[in-house]
């Protein structure tokens, strides 16, 4: 869509509404953190702005210290960069072709969305003592509008500044294209978010009490709609979506790519249905899964320590390649117990209780939330306590980041073979259309 003279003539950012929150210095770099010949840091993989660029970092630069400080993760390094303020001046400590060289430049500033469509509006909401950063996209409209509250999945990443290629701006400019206010909230600790705790210390209430934070912002606008508010939740954003929505009544409820079994269920299955996309012979896999029943079962269900179960030398191995776990508390970058809490969680009685409508969207080469009976389980659920308040549309050869991007067998062949920027390109628009369409419809009556 060309929306250049839009652009050119009314493309603002309202930027008066957030004196207590300061915008934070930007990074603008891939990293992995790797250990290459005996020496541990954050690999570039690719640097594309902000302070990367200035400090001329190149791909493949292995990053070992910032000042005088060294790290032992992504996270960790970021939180080092982001004590310093924009125009502040940054050393790094770098390996470059296996020679150590120094690199300094100032931190450049996080720049500001913009949108051809609506004005983009930086403001912030109270979270735990601290503010979290809140962005709203609002249609050149002045009568109340209906309004869309996205909530991103499990990982803890900004969801400011996304490029316009990113899947999860697709979806949001599908709707201000078809006016509607939208809002994104940072997860805690995220983006400009100040004095709030570090995302992954968060556990699962937490993040639910997060987003209740940003419908809460939502419905005080004076321009939204509060009878016309819909809330749409990508894959662990599909199980705090409910949470909300049993509790705080909204018009509609959209989810795409998520699970409704017990997460004890879900992560077994999860090693069947990845571990023979890797190759996998059919004996390994079920060998692969029976050697983590007795770990899922033990954290998950008999609610043993990590750390208890991690002094066995056998499991602490297979916690650590296969959780992410890092010995203080932590697997798959989150809390731990953000997890336990997942499998805990009633998330059919959350959907018994939203007495909105209901959208499911399901990708049938997903090979994350992979289970279509799931997606169907949601759908019956609700409506055999509301009937016919929900729908489910299943998108062919439509993966879990909204891409067409063929079997499941090829989505994760690119995913793992890092073609993220292929995933993008192949972003299925009828997944943002088609919830814009039934969002219509909804609010319509």
């Amino acid at each position: 869509m060309n929306r250049l003279l839009l652009l050119l003539l009314a493309s603002t950012i309202s930027i008066e509404a957030y004196p207590q929150l300061e915008r934070k210095s930007q990074f603008g770099a891939r990293l992995e953190f790797v250990t290459e010949d005996g020496t541990t840091g954050c690999k570039v993989l690719k640097a594309s702005k902000g302070t990367s660029v200035a400090l001329k970092l190149r791909q493949d630069d292995l990053i070992v210290a910032i000042g005088n400080q060294s790290f032992q993760s992504n996270d960790e390094f970021m939180e080092h960069f982001l004590k310093y303020k924009p125009g502040q001046l940054v050393k790094l400590k770098v390996i470059r072709e296996k020679k150590s060289i120094s690199l300094q430049a100032k931190a450049l500033a996080r720049p500001y969305e913009t949108d051809d469509n609506a004005n983009v509006i930086y403001d912030e909401a109270d979270y735990k003592g601290g503010q979290l950063r809140v962005i709203i996209n609002k249609p050149f409209m002045e009568e109340k509008m209906p309004a869309m509250m996205f909530i991103p999945g499990y990982t803890c990443s900004s969801i400011d500044e996304l490029t316009s290629d990113h899947p999860y701006k697709r979806i949001i400019d599908a709707y201000v294209d078809a006016g509607y206010v939208t809002l994104r909230i940072e997860k805690s600790g995220l983006g400009d978010s100040k004095n709030t705790p570090p995302c992954s210390s968060c556990d699962l209430m937490d993040e639910i009490e997060n987003f209740e934070v940003g419908l809460k912002k939502l419905k005080s606008l004076s321009y939204v709609d509060t009878n016309r508010i819909i809330m749409v939740g990508h894959s662990m954003g599909g199980i705090i979506a409910p949470a909300i929505s049993s509790k705080h009544p909204v018009a509609g409820v959209i989810v795409y790519g998520t699970t409704a079994k017990s997460w004890f269920e879900y992560q077994l299955e999860m090693y069947r249905v990845q571990n023979a996309l890797a190759g996998m012979n059919p004996i390994d896999v079920e060998k692969s899964v029976v050697e983590q029943y007795d770990l899922n079962y033990r954290y998950f269900v008999k609610k043993e320590k990590l750390e208890d179960m991690a002094k066995e030398p056998a499991t602490d191995s297979i916690l650590r390649s296969a959780w992410g776990y890092d010995g203080k508390g932590s697997i798959y970058d989150r809390n731990a117990e953000y997890w336990r809490q997942i499998q805990d969680y009633p998330h059919l009685e959350n959907w018994k209780n939203t007495k909105a409508k209901v959208l499911v969207q399901f990708g049938e080469s997903d090979f994350q939330a992979f289970s279509k009976a799931d997606h169907e389980q949601i759908v019956n659920t609700v409506n055999f306590f509301n009937p016919g308040n929900a729908t489910l549309i299943t998108y062919p050869s439509t993966d879990h980041y909204f891409a067409k991007s063929g079997t499941m067998q090829e989505a994760y062949d690119k995913y793992v073979g890092g073609k993220i920027q292929q995933l993008f390109d192949e972003y299925n628009p009828d997944i943002g259309l088609s919830a814009v369409k039934w969002s219509n419809e909804v609010i319509s009556k």
